[in-house]
């Protein structure tokens, strides 16, 4: 090939790549990608991984999700999107998720935040556990006031949308006790989470009015004797 037309085809060539850099770059505009009927979230040529949320905007309008380790994008849907939402806006969500110190710190956040919400009283009842968690859920984070189910509720939210294996309980605490033994008994809701081979204990509303309600076991002195709704007692 004469020197003339391999100087031609170089200069071709870098126009090409001028002017269609690469195809993973073409598709690189920030947001959401499809790939292999798969969503995935491409920032400036980058695929970005592990976050229990980002924020996105869809239309005008904000959307959190989460991505994971291969940068597979699921949105958070109903209460957890607005537990989503509370913990960017508490500055809660960790950069590394796989850093359990600074996840933990997020979790603490969230647990401050559930703890010091306004309370008061809320009347409704509701039977099914999971639709309690979702309804509670919901009224917390957009009233940011309700009662120990409410406080209970949006925790547990934030913990699960930060990975935790959070359970929202609810059950009995004694009111009054007779030669040591409950007499009588209130309903209340807590948290449970289980962290190595332990289940944890996580009472916002206690940590309310007590200042203790941050992570312990069943049976710790100087805190609630927790009952399900039996009257049986949970101990660890």
């Amino acid at each position: 090939m004469k020197l003339s037309k391999l100087r031609m085809y170089v200069a071709v060539a870098a126009l090409v790549v001028i002017m269609f850099p690469a195809f993973k770059a073409l598709a690189a505009e920030p947001g959401l990608i499809e790939e292999n009927g798969t969503l995935h979230y491409d920032n400036n040529g980058e695929l970005v991984t592990n976050k229990c949320v980002i924020k996105i905007a869809v239309k005008s309008k904000n959307r959190y999700y989460n991505i994971d380790a291969d940068g597979n994008v699921t949105e958070w849907q109903g209460s957890k999107a607005y537990a989503a939402e509370r913990l960017m806006k508490l500055k809660a969500v960790p950069d590394n998720p796989q850093n359990d110190k600074e996840v933990q710190k997020c979790l603490k956040k969230a647990f401050k935040w559930s703890a010091k919400i306004k309370f008061v009283n809320i009347s409704k009842k509701i039977s099914n556990d999971s639709k309690a968690l979702e309804y509670y859920g919901n009224y917390g984070f957009i009233r940011s006031k309700g009662d120990c189910n409410v406080q209970a509720a949006t925790f547990t939210l934030m913990a699960q949308v930060l990975g935790y294996d959070a359970v929202f309980v609810r059950g009995l605490v004694p009111q009054a006790l007779k030669k040591g033994k409950p007499s009588k008994f209130g309903s209340h809701a807590w948290v449970t989470i289980k962290m190595g081979k332990k289940n944890y204990v996580f009472d916002p509303n206690f940590e309310r009015t007590h200042k203790k309600g941050w992570k312990f076991t069943y049976g710790a002195k100087k805190h609630y004797r927790y009952f399900n709704k039996k009257k049986k007692e949970l101990k660890k």
